[in-house]
């Protein structure tokens, strides 16, 4: 009506979906994100805490070392197990690209953090995401989702002061999408 294109900060992957009162998630930006994951990764490398990925919290969670595919496709993938299935039909699996630099960041972890637990790497069911807690061999437990939110909380907090809203694995999972979204616009 005026003459003027404005861009509508929703993009198709973060408009409220469902029931009319759904809220609206709309992610931080890519530089934001750089700023959150550069901070955290310093912080990673000398502590037993980590980051979680773009799957669901309790899809990582129960990753194994050997779910990680390296020479499977262009970028390697992940072979997620306990996928969340459609609307209550279980569990689904799928092979998930490593891209946008998650094959680089899983490396670093693997390589720079995941042996500070302490835990036999060559074991067949080696979580991707290690507990300290053990089991009763001395192996190491999985995660607790918790820990994942926590940790994403606390860097939150500690990397990106100004992110005023609340910033969960699910929000960053619209990031991801969000990435995708635009680099397909872009063609």
């Amino acid at each position: 009506m005026t003459g003027l294109v404005v861009e509508c900060p929703i993009d198709e992957m973060n408009r409220p979906r469902g029931a009319k009162d759904a809220q609206l998630r709309i992610p931080p930006l890519e530089p934001e994100v750089g700023q959150l994951f550069t901070g955290w990764a310093g912080e990673l490398a000398t502590c037993r805490k980590f980051a979680p990925m773009g799957q669901r919290v309790n899809e990582a969670r129960r990753l194994d070392l050997d779910d990680i595919k390296w020479n499977v496709g262009r970028f390697g993938k992940l072979h997620v197990r306990y996928g969340k299935g459609k609307r209550g039909s279980g569990p689904r699996e799928r092979m998930v690209p490593l891209i946008n630099g998650a094959g680089r960041t899983l490396r670093w972890f693997i390589e720079d953090v995941w042996g500070q637990f302490g835990d036999d790497h060559t074991r067949p069911g080696a979580p991707l995401l290690p507990s300290e807690r053990k089991n009763a061999d001395g192996s190491s437990r999985r995660v607790g989702d918790d820990a994942l939110r926590n940790g994403l909380a606390e860097a939150t907090k500690l990397h990106l002061p100004s992110w005023t809203d609340k910033l969960t694995p699910h929000v960053l999972r619209h990031f991801c999408a969000s990435q995708l979204y635009q680099a397909k616009q872009r063609g």
